[in-house]
């Protein structure tokens, strides 16, 4: 296994496709831009005071196009942020065991941490799951699963609206029953592919499910979305 250095802004762990009744832990630095710009004072005192004068997105731009006409703090700011990733793992005693997948600013761990403050740099425990799978040949897209539903990473609203009614409902439903050792998922299962095969299921069933949301392709969803699903549930129930 390729283990995680903090130099990578994005991770996948290549053991971990998919976890039921587990901890899950999002945990994001909070403003971190302009936290890592003040905590490793990258620019001169005046600017972060003028930062500080703004916030959200206006701040985030201003920060952008800072990096983008100063290649040097560019330099120095992205490895604040491996610094601040280093930080984050070895206070928390993390091993690649731990960690799902990362996320520039943001980490998803099964387990609690508690060290989540080195000065300016605050983390924070944003969101909890408890289940998760990853599409590893669907450019490797993420779902997040919790009490309030499913939460993808690798789709955009819009895509995620596309489908939500259809095959993440489908999808919502099979994880829950495996969260709970139903042995009717396979029946279930298999029923939903013989409807699908047979072309009776409405037709946003068979938008690729995906970022893009736009294609009807029955074959992509059948290979990068249903035979996973079948897959996991023949390993784990």
């Amino acid at each position: 296994m390729a283990a995680y250095s903090p130099n990578k802004s994005v991770w996948y762990n290549p053991n971990i496709q998919y976890l039921f009744n587990t901890f899950i832990g999002e945990y994001d630095m909070r403003d971190a831009g302009y936290s890592l710009i003040k905590e490793f004072r990258l620019l001169p005192q005046s600017t972060i005071d003028e930062l500080s004068k703004i916030t959200g997105r206006d701040r985030h731009i201003k920060v952008g196009i800072i990096q983008r006409d100063d290649k040097e703090f560019s330099r120095k700011f992205q490895q604040a942020f491996t610094e601040a990733r280093q930080w984050f793992i070895s206070s928390n005693h993390l091993n690649d065991n731990q960690i799902i997948t990362v996320k520039r600013d943001a980490f998803f761990v099964t387990q609690k941490c508690i060290n989540l403050r080195r000065g300016d740099i605050k983390f924070r425990l944003k969101n909890e799951y408890t289940s998760y799978i990853r599409f590893p040949n669907n450019h490797n897209l993420e779902l997040f699963f919790n009490d309030a539903g499913i939460d993808v990473k690798g789709m955009n609203d819009s895509s995620v609206d596309a489908h939500r009614l259809y095959m993440y409902a489908f999808i919502r439903s099979i994880v829950s029953m495996i969260e709970r050792k139903s042995k009717g998922v396979k029946t279930k299962m298999m029923r939903f592919i013989d409807e699908y095969k047979s072309g009776k299921l409405e037709t946003p069933y068979y938008l690729e499910f995906n970022n893009m949301a736009r294609e009807v392709n029955p074959v992509f969803n059948y290979l990068n979305v249903l035979v996973p699903l079948v897959n996991i549930i023949q390993a784990e129930v």
